[in-house]
């Protein structure tokens, strides 16, 4: 079987607003456009003042968040057992923009990995706060005497 996917991410950005902000709308539309990552799919989870949670698959979206004329080629794969787990993290008055993003500029790797019958044995993502305390710490050693 040929890999027609690399890897995958599913990334939830949570909001104390009720509704995403343009700017990351923005954002994602640049990132997918770049080509690095494609947004195969995403949806919008929200808890009203009242408790109640709204799951919103994108085709239900209409043009609320701008992210609607984005092509998704795995529309769905975010599952409604991944959102109502997300949703129970959740408090009143947020939403959470839901993304599934595949590694686009991974395809070849995994493929030449494939053929040559590679097993990966560690697949670990660093948020991106981690990565940046330990650099500054790093940075930080280095200036200092020893």
């Amino acid at each position: 079987m040929q890999p027609s996917f690399g890897p995958v991410e599913l990334v939830a950005l949570a909001f104390d607003t009720p509704r995403i902000p343009p700017s990351v709308t923005r954002a994602v539309l640049d990132v997918a456009a770049g080509g690095a990552v494609t947004l195969l799919d995403l949806a919008v989870v929200r808890r009203g003042e009242d408790g109640e949670i709204a799951l919103l698959e994108a085709h239900e979206l209409g043009d609320e968040i701008d992210l609607v004329t984005v092509e998704l080629p795995a529309a769905g794969l975010t599952g409604d057992e991944d959102l109502r787990e997300i949703a129970a993290a959740v408090d009143p008055g947020m939403s959470v923009l839901v993304l599934a993003i595949e590694h686009t500029w991974s395809r070849a790797l995994v493929q030449a990995a494939v053929d040559a019958d590679a097993e990966v044995i560690l697949h670990e993502r660093v948020p991106a706060t981690t990565v940046n305390e330990v650099a500054a710490q790093a940075e930080t050693a280095a200036g200092s005497p020893a």
